[in-house]
């Protein structure tokens, strides 16, 4: 391109776009309406038109004080992909002339005239090779200098809190957050009221340990749970299983007595694997059985309407019968095949030399069996009891029950789904995408409070029943080993040679199927866990193949059959002690010292971090944080000690959470309100808040009091228009269990058979009060309260039982032949209602479910229609007569269950907190003086006024940056938790509240321990480390002016600030959010995916064809490194217009490129300043 088609070009574009000023980034595009989506901090999408080309306007944006006053002007930077070259340097001559900056007013034959000059200057300048950012930031990296940034934050005022004269203690924590200190929890603690428990305080862990020690298993950790010894107890169980497809437990196949002990006893006494003759194994199979039957009779009886939160035993039941589920079936099945251990004779076909062997007789005809008629039976002896009829019906039983019933059965079933319901939005009332509410369910399983934790607690969101998928992987294993031998009585008459091989070649089968749905699937939480699991399958595939092996007689067993096979159980179970050791909490905070990693919960190097006024990272952990740690702090406000944090939801969200058993206090009310907005979200929050305060509140205030004085409780009614048949809606009749939820204002009915009706409509509402007071309801309603005060006691009701008295005919196809009949007259009985739910109020169980049950004796018991009733509970005769044989009774308690049920309502009338609370208080971060004395007395809070009001965006960043590096890494820095005055944003000395350049910040941390000179190893902060904080904060004041340092992607010579970037790498799948508010002070370690510019300033600059996904990107995820990999493409990574000089690097103050020739930008700016 000659300068004639440039300037050509330039002028073109200049007829093109009109100057016109704007906010600080705005682009023209007259001609073109292509938008770019742009994904803003709170995950929504919005679109900005793409700048113009090749002209771009941009916006010159100077250090913004209080009142955000911002000079613009507008600059040039015309380019192509032909004519855009990198930055250059001038050589050590002095400047061209040609390098003067332009004043803004120039007309376009300056500008002409400028950018000839300028490309005819190019033979002066030298090319500049921009830097990657993985050099920049490097632990050993030379330190970035920007002089101009350090003028400016030296420039900034500090707080008034930190004045001579100010009022405030700098030694001492802000209020309210001195008295969560003084409570010694965090604000999760309390709003729960709850404490995670340690380790030897956990009684999930101590039967864990126990287990563990038992079992003689290397791996419980101090933090384990269930699910971790139970993943290790499986890998042994079903590696003992295909350990003995190759080596017998007995035989001549044991070459010598170590091998025999580690590849046979060991395996075998872990998994339970004891059968080896007639004697033991009817001996363990009746003993287990009994056991078992006993332990499945426990769990089916407790399981179904039992409180989770407090059946302790229940809990210990159902581990074990996980534990043994393996070891007992195997034993059912060997009973049913009649496998080699229960043959009463010596196995006839080993060493034999034929097929059928010849076997000599036993002895006389009359007394022996034939030599091969050992099936199924227990002696061989004709006038001796063969006891196989009844150990084959218990194996049967036991198969039945455990082996197929246990991992479907309903109970376990809903047991295996997870109890910690992950809330579809944040604190601040913003919908969670996928990572979020993964990382929200990570952090509700460690304050589970279910005692079947151990079932799902190592799973993902959404695969809470992969623990019963995984007893029937277990069962199908056992089939193929057990089932599929020649040693068995099914098997015994096929050949030798082939059925073996057949058994390896389908567990082989099934073990590759196992291995490929673990890579596929991989179900469980832990990045750590999932590759325990793969290393796990991938042994079974390897022992199995070994296993083939074998069958085929493949040559070169010594070395496959014997060393390979060590080297199999030693990586195994080195990798097995590896993953457990790697995963306990002291050494992942090791790992991370051992790094030198610093963590973060949000992407806090990204420009579309939300910095604004309003901005809702410091909100939360301002504000919002200090309104929850007052009312959860003050003695009159919060919840009592022993009140438990319960709440009443619906697993499929069809009405709001609702706290029960509250007691009154205002902060039960805050903490559920919290539980409702991370539920239903902010949107619906405030809508239902404005109902409650807008022109027809006291209508809807009458209804809502009307109902709650009246209709709820036990026995309400509601039929919808909409539905006139109860089979419609999945009810026998529309009676039910009816409660009020206050806010979002629900009426919830859940019927007699389970099912949900949810009211919300104002009409719906007005026509259930209309039902409910209608003559025909009230009476039934009545026939349902004289029944419910009759519950638990002896009533008086004449019945007599007629018993058939017959024999059965081989003719008469299962009917049965009567000759006579004997009858029982009974005059009492025993009335029970059986309950779905479970609400006990004073004693009174209020629970959902009306079934009538009338029990004469332990096996006579009876349903309602005996005494007339009906699914519509009308007045029959029989019934009309039931209620006068036993009026005295209903009468002497009618009035206790009409006086409990009227206390009940008014429980639940009282309302501490109102509801327009969090809308009107807690969602708008405001000065003290802005609150009105009846919401709260909140002690005047400085940082509001400092970060939350027309705040600049260089001090929020700086807070935002400090905050959450304490609170993600304070735990495992030791300098900070030492200088924590310093730190901590709770004090008011710390260095989140005061902006440092760069050689203060270095002297700040040098002083404290936390840098070091010369870059050493252990170090947390590096020149590297302090170059990306800059970088940062650097963009944040000079965004959009020459000032700001300028990137290239790739190998592209293109200049983009960080804005440009962002949007250009919007295209990567691996694009996610910059996080939510924040979780308080949570620590922990979680594994995600790496945020956008967590990978972009980590990602190498391309060079050569293009990047493809790396399929290896969790490898460190997977070995316990660290908790964070890259998702989808990487980029081509980014370098920076920067040089070293006198050992530092500095910016290219000669300004932009393009065509080889300078624009001098600084001058611009001094002219502008």
């Amino acid at each position: 391109m000659t300068v004639k088609d440039l300037v050509d070009r330039f002028e073109s574009s200049l007829s093109a776009s009109s100057p016109v000023p704007g906010p600080s980034r705005s682009y023209s595009t007259p001609q073109s309406s292509t938008r770019i989506k742009v994904e803003k901090d709170d995950g929504t999408v919005t679109k900005v038109p793409p700048p113009p080309h090749p002209l771009m306007m941009k916006t010159l944006t100077t250090p913004h004080d209080g009142d955000s006053r911002q000079l613009t002007a507008r600059a040039t930077r015309i380019g192509d992909t032909h004519a855009q070259q990198s930055r250059n340097t001038l050589s050590s001559a002095p400047k061209h002339k040609s390098d003067q900056c332009l004043p803004m007013d120039s007309d376009s034959d300056t500008l002409k005239s400028a950018l000839i000059q300028r490309h005819n200057a190019k033979q002066i300048t030298v090319p500049h090779t921009p830097v990657a950012v993985t050099d920049l930031f490097a632990r050993k990296a030379a330190p970035l200098h920007l002089p101009k940034l350090d003028k400016y934050l030296s420039s900034l005022q500090p707080p008034d809190f930190l004045r001579d004269d100010s009022k405030w203690d700098k030694s001492s924590m802000f209020p309210p957050m001195d008295r969560l200190a003084l409570t010694g929890s965090s604000l999760d603690d309390l709003e729960t009221n709850s404490k995670v428990p340690v380790s030897w305080r956990d009684r999930k862990t101590i039967l864990g340990s126990a287990v563990g020690i038992v079992l003689g298993v290397t791996g419980s950790s101090a933090l384990a749970t269930y699910y971790s010894l139970q993943g290790l107890t499986n890998t042994v169980q079903i590696f003992a299983l295909i350990l003995n497809t190759i080596v017998p437990v007995q035989g001549s196949g044991v070459w010598s007595e170590w091998r025999q002990l580690f590849l046979g006893t060991i395996p075998n006494i872990i998994a339970l694997n004891f059968a080896s003759t007639l004697i033991q194994s009817l001996v363990y199979l009746i003993v287990f059985f009994a056991i078992s039957s006993g332990l499945l009779y426990y769990f089916f009886h407790s399981a179904l309407g039992c409180d989770r939160y407090t059946y302790g035993t229940l809990l210990i039941v159902t581990f074990i019968l996980t534990v043994v589920y393996l070891p007992l079936s195997t034993m059912a099945v060997h009973v049913l095949v009649w496998s080699e251990d229960l043959w009463a004779v010596p196995n006839p076909y080993t060493n034999a030399t034929s097929f059928p062997p010849i076997v000599a007789s036993l002895g006389p005809a009359d007394e022996y069996r034939d030599p091969l008629d050992f099936c199924w039976t227990t002696t061989m002896k004709k006038n001796e009891i063969n006891f196989a009829p009844v150990v084959v019906v218990l194996a049967a039983i036991v198969v039945l029950s455990l082996t197929i019933c246990f991992p479907i059965a309903a109970p376990v079933v809903s047991l295996s789904i997870p109890s910690p319901k992950s809330n579809r939005y944040t604190s601040l009332g913003r919908l969670r995408n996928s990572v979020d509410l993964d990382g929200e369910y990570h952090r509700l399983l460690s304050r589970d409070q279910n005692p079947f934790a151990f079932l799902y607690s190592g799973y993902r969101r959404g695969w809470g029943t992969y623990q019963s998928t995984y007893l029937f992987a277990k069962l199908s294993t056992l089939i193929i080993i057990a089932v599929i031998n020649p040693d068995n009585c099914l098997f015994r008459s096929f050949s030798r040679s082939t059925i073996p091989i057949v058994r390896q070649v389908l567990l082989l089968i099934s073990t590759i199927g196992f291995f490929l749905a673990q890579c596929i699937l991989a179900p469980f939480l832990d990045p750590v866990n999932n590759a325990s699991e793969w290393t796990s399958r991938l042994n079974y595939v390897a022992t199995a193949t070994i296993a083939l092996l074998v069958a085929l007689d493949i040559p070169g067993q010594t070395i496959y059959n014997v060393y390979l096979l060590y080297i199999i159980y030693i990586i195994t179970y080195g990798l097995s002690i590896y993953f457990t050791i790697i995963n306990l909490g002291p050494v992942r905070r090791m790992v991370k010292r051992l790094a030198c990693r610093i963590d973060f919960s949000i992407d806090i190097f990204s420009p579309r971090l939300d910095l604004s006024p309003l901005s809702p990272h410091t909100k939360r952990r301002i504000w919002q944080e200090s309104i929850t740690a007052l009312l959860l702090t003050s003695p009159e406000c919060r919840i009592p000690a022993k009140q438990r944090m319960v709440y009443a939801q619906a697993r499929d969200s069809e009405f709001p959470p609702y706290l029960l058993n509250f007691c009154g206090t205002p902060a039960e009310r805050h903490a559920e309100n919290l539980k409702i907005l991370r539920e239903i979200g902010s949107l619906k929050y405030n809508k239902a808040s404005a109902l409650l305060s807008g022109p027809d509140y006291e209508w809807f205030r009458k209804l809502e009091s009307q109902i709650q004085k009246h209709f709820i409780g036990p026995d309400c009614y509601w039929k919808s228009p909409s539905e006139t048949k109860p089979e419609l809606v999945g009810c026998a009749n529309f009676f039910g269990n009816a409660w009020w939820i206050p806010f979002p204002p629900t009426l919830v009915l859940r019927y007699d058979s389970g099912s949900y009706a949810v009211l919300q409509e104002v009409a719906d509402l007005e026509a259930y009060i209309s039902q409910n007071s209608s003559h025909s309801i009230r009476r039934r309603r009545h026939i349902r309260l004289s029944l419910r005060a009759l519950d638990g006691q002896v009533v008086k009701w004449p019945y007599e039982h007629i018993i058939p008295i017959g024999s059965q005919s081989p003719l008469s196809w299962g009917r049965r032949r009567y000759s006579t009949q004997s009858s029982v007259h009974y005059n009492h009985c025993v009335l029970r209602i059986n309950h779905r739910g479970h609400l006990s109020w004073q004693g009174l169980q209020l629970g959902s479910g009306f079934d009538i049950r009338l029990s004469y004796s332990k096996k006579l018991d009876l349903d309602g229609s005996v005494i007339g009733l009906n699914d519509d509970f009308d007045l029959t005769s029989p019934l009309a007569r039931f209620f006068m044989l036993n009026s005295q009774l209903v009468s002497s308690r009618l009035s206790y269950i009409e006086s409990t049920l009227a206390s009940y309502r008014r429980h639940h009338r009282k309302e501490t907190l109102t509801y327009r609370f969090l809308s009107h208080v807690y969602d708008h971060a405001r000065e003290p003086s802005g609150l009105r004395p009846s919401s709260m007395e909140l002690e005047k809070d400085p940082r509001v006024r400092v970060l939350m009001s027309g705040s600049e965006e260089t001090r929020t960043w700086w807070y935002i940056f400090w905050d959450d590096l304490w609170r993600r890494n304070h735990d495992t820095i030791s300098g900070l938790e030492l200088h924590a005055v310093d730190f901590n944003p709770y004090y008011p000395t710390s260095i989140a509240y005061t902006p440092l350049p760069r050689v203060a910040l270095e002297t700040f941390l040098t002083q404290r321990g936390l840098l070091s000179k010369s870059p050493r190893w252990g170090d947390f902060f590096h020149p590297g480390f302090l170059n990306k904080l800059y970088l940062r904060l650097n963009e944040t004041v000079f965004r959009g002016s020459s000032r700001a340092i300028l990137f290239h992607i790739g190998q592209d010579h293109s200049e983009l600030d960080m804005e440009d970037v962002d949007l250009d790498t919007l295209v990567q799948p691996s694009t996610l959010g910059t996080g939510g508010g924040t979780d308080h002070d949570n620590s922990s370690i979680r594994a995600r995916p790496a945020y956008r510019w967590e990978g972009l300033l980590s990602d190498p600059v391309l060079k050569g064809s293009r990047r493809r996904r790396n399929f290896l990107a969790k490898l460190g995820a997977w070995m316990g490194v660290t908790p964070l990999w890259r998702s989808g493409v990487p980029s081509p990574g980014l370098s920076l217009d920067v040089r070293i000089e006198n050992g530092r690097y500095v910016l290219l103050d000669d300004g932009s490129s393009f065509g080889g020739s300078h624009v001098n930008r600084t001058k611009l700016d001094n002219d502008n300043d």
